[in-house]
């Protein structure tokens, strides 16, 4: 069964963080967490847990193990276990994993797929 990941994190149980003062754009790909408290487009691939901090701003296509989202969040997100969207958040994204959970349903625009336990593309 999925498991709901931490709504806070303590930044230095993080493998990788990319700061509030960085605006990045390509790809990032990584088996490892990763805290984004900046600005990231492009896509993203990330094999364990994946942290958008309330300052983050994130416009991708995302692959990951766990989601967390209290920034805002625009594109597409596909979870192996979990995406948490927070009550501070803003998405307007695509989210397919087996447990989807959205605090706060009206700053959230898209869709969401509960996937059970399957592989998704």
């Amino acid at each position: 069964m999925p498991t709901v990941q931490k709504s806070v994190v303590a930044e230095d149980e993080i493998d990788t963080v990319i700061g509030r003062d960085i605006q990045f754009t390509g790809a990032i790909n990584t088996d490892k967490s990763l805290l984004i408290k900046g600005e990231v487009s492009g896509s993203i691939v990330c094999g364990e847990d994946l942290y958008l901090s309330h300052e983050a701003i994130v416009d991708a296509d995302i692959h990951v193990g766990r989601l967390s989202v209290r920034g805002t969040l625009k594109g597409r997100a596909v979870a192996a276990e979990s995406v948490q969207v927070l009550a501070e958040s803003s998405v307007e994204a695509a989210l397919a994993a087996p447990e989807v959970i959205i605090e706060n349903e009206e700053r959230f625009k898209g869709t969401f797929t509960i996937t059970g336990n399957q592989e998704i593309d």
